[in-house]
């Protein structure tokens, strides 16, 4: 039987064979089935495939050197399966360990309906290698990939998010040793607090997001807020940091919700920094909350120039920096290029959506749209 036919007639005894192997490879707890084959199935038939298809000296020259993206049947599924061992924690050593089981596997398998070997076979042979091998670049590159993007965010949520609340931590201090009246000092004091427990909550949050990879989003705590609440605080943060700026808020009732108030303080932080970033300098940064049916309407607006249209489209992507056409003297903050990511991915994580409108005559706005009770 030649080898791409063997494998198609055989995907399930090779899965089930390759699953004893794959369960030695992953942290101490049981999983399915389902889970230790991810992917392998797909793979298999993918790699059959490609095996069938007539291939001309050049393309097995272009597929021998790892000619990237070349071979995007094999691409999708070896790619699709290193993106599931990310999140299940296997070490890039355990990924490769996969495809050298699988290929060892296959081969032994065959041998057994074998009597001799002739020309074919080893055709049959070199051409399955072939795809094995290319399966594995890809599946090592994807793999790479998402460990460095989970770096790149892991340090710049680190630098993005507690720069902020450390920024007012340093403020009030100051002001602190310049006050002379004892209830200015107690209420210093509870800011200096309150921006400390802050920075505590994000450091937990990124220890948490490094421990699962990045791999299942942002998790949130919803509890009874108040709105109204968390703009004030939020707003006076922000005054603490750039005392030069304006801020105002419009929000006439307390817009009570199920919410996690530490994550949309963060939201809002967040949004007022790009706000202070980018917005004219001379003008306030307004804030503005209003229910609407089942919804609470969160606004953060700037006046000034607004978002080119070619760049809105990528504007929430992460590591995605905006240049700022007018800039504070004084503001020293810089662009990560996660605040705005990490917002929306807060208000996605509640059952929200985060929007931006923007032109030269109306300004920017920032509008998140949040369920009164969070999913």
């Amino acid at each position: 039987m030649r080898l791409a036919a063997f494998i198609r007639s055989n995907v399930e005894q090779i899965s089930s064979e390759w699953e004893v192997f794959a369960s030695t490879l992953l942290p101490k707890e049981e999983f399915s089935a389902s889970v230790l084959r991810d992917g392998i199935s797909d793979i298999l038939k993918e790699i059959a495939a490609d095996m069938d298809r007539a291939q001309s000296m050049e393309q097995q020259q272009g597929k021998s050197e790892g000619d990237p993206r070349r071979f995007q049947h094999i691409e999708n599924a070896a790619e699709r399966h290193a993106l599931a061992r990310v999140k299940m924690g296997l070490s890039s050593r355990q990924v490769i360990s996969e495809f050298r089981a699988l290929r060892a596997t296959v081969i032994r398998l065959w041998q057994h309906d074998f009597i001799e070997i002739d020309q074919i076979s080893f055709y049959d042979l070199v051409r399955f290698n072939e795809a094995i091998d290319q399966a594995l670049t890809e599946a090592a590159a994807r793999y790479t990939e998402k460990m460095d993007q989970s770096r790149e965010l892991f340090l710049g949520m680190l630098g993005h998010d507690l720069r902020n609340p450390l920024g007012a931590i340093c403020g009030f201090a100051e002001l602190h040793l310049l006050s002379k009246t004892p209830d200015r000092h107690a209420h210093f004091a509870s800011q200096i607090l309150a921006c400390a427990t802050r920075m505590s909550h994000m450091i937990t949050d990124l220890i948490e997001l490094t421990r699962v990879r990045l791999g299942t989003g942002l998790s949130i705590k919803p509890a009874r807020a108040c709105m109204r609440r968390i703009c004030t605080n939020a707003i006076e943060e922000m005054r603490s940091i750039y005392p030069k700026r304006v801020f105002k808020l419009k929000c006439a009732a307390q817009l009570p919700g199920e919410w996690d108030e530490a994550k949309l303080s963060q939201v809002l932080s967040n949004l007022l920094g790009n706000a202070i970033q980018h917005g004219a300098i001379d003008t306030p940064v307004t804030v503005k909350a209003k229910k609407e049916q089942h919804e609470v309407i969160l606004s953060v607006h700037n006046e000034g120039a607004s978002i080119p249209v070619e760049i809105v489209p990528n504007l929430f992507d992460r590591l995605f920096q905006g240049a700022s056409e007018q800039r504070d003297a004084d503001d020293n903050s810089t662009s990560l290029g996660l605040g705005l990511y990490i917002a929306k991915e807060i208000i996605t994580a509640h059952g929200g959506a985060l929007e931006v409108y923007s032109s030269d005559d109306e300004g920017t706005t920032f509008v998140a749209r949040l369920p009164r009770k969070s999913l």
